[in-house]
């Protein structure tokens, strides 16, 4: 019943308009509950982390992909900018928060990539609107051998070109975020790159142990912002910060070589972020 539910769903063009929905919560508070408390707990761990973050403050999403932490950032209050070059998750992006809504949810989607500067690139395509599709030369070359990531080597078969902008046109055109979630498969420092000015917060992904290099290019990028910015990580969210404390650059990355996770959320928080962003609002 529930696969004939969904594939009707889908032929009306409805499915990811229903995921975002009172109907759906409701399913899966009778059906499984643990839904429902696994984006509970998550939007507890960012509403702890983003101290001083109030309603209305700006989160760009950067790879939003289907829109799971867009979803969260906006029942936290947030506007959101949702930076997505997949065709696919963009279409779904909009039916999940756009369509067929009497308030349209305060959120705008990006048709782009996040990089260094503004032009175009090559996206490799693992399949329309999967997680894994990247601008990532090394992400393609690593994925197409490792048969362990996600239980089979990747293919890549496609490609296609996309337009890129920068975080600092971003900022231009939306205003300074409270947040900047960054998820875009080993293109991290290419995105973080086009950041010149501290933000409250930021958090990207790391890739290990393959992407040690790039995760130490994206710390010292961001010391570079606000020495005097401090790092954590978090394992798995929704869950809590791996480290007991709030650290600077040169103990992260100290703390960082003893990392054996294969995944990890580094996060960077900048005072003078803060200040910059207390000014501009």
């Amino acid at each position: 019943m529930k696969a004939k539910i969904q594939n009707l769903l889908k032929s009306l063009g409805l499915y990811h308009r229903v995921q975002a929905s009172v109907l759906y919560d409701w399913y899966w508070n009778v059906a499984d509950r643990r839904q429902i408390q696994k984006r509970v707990g998550e939007m507890d761990f960012y509403r702890t982390l983003l101290e001083g973050f109030r309603p209305g403050d700006v989160i760009f999403d950067v790879g939003a992909n289907h829109g799971q932490k867009t979803d969260i950032f906006l029942r936290l209050g947030a506007r959101v900018v949702s930076v997505e070059p997949d065709e696919s998750n963009q279409a779904i992006l909009r039916q999940k928060f756009l369509w067929l809504r009497l308030n349209k949810r305060p959120m705008v989607v990006v048709e782009k990539a996040a990089g260094e500067e503004c032009v175009t690139k090559t996206m490799y395509i693992d399949a329309p609107g999967s997680a894994k599709n990247s601008l990532s030369q090394k992400w393609v070359d690593t994925l197409r051998t490792d048969d362990k990531r996600f239980g089979k080597a990747l293919e890549f078969a496609s490609k296609k070109t996309v337009e890129t902008t920068t975080l600092e046109h971003l900022i231009a055109a939306h205003g300074l975020p409270y947040f900047i979630k960054i998820d875009v498969e080993g293109y991290e420092p290419n995105a973080i790159s086009g950041l010149k000015s501290p933000v409250p917060y930021l958090s990207f992904e790391a890739n290990l142990p393959e992407f040690k290099p790039e995760t130490i290019e994206c710390v010292d990028l961001l010391a570079k912002l606000d020495p005097a910015g401090l790092f954590n990580f978090a394992v798995e969210t929704p869950a809590r910060l791996a480290l007991p404390r709030w650290v600077d650059r040169k103990e992260f990355l100290r703390l960082f070589e003893t990392c054996r996770e294969s995944s990890i959320e580094v996060l960077f928080k900048s005072a003078a972020g803060q200040r910059a962003h207390a000014k501009k609002n």
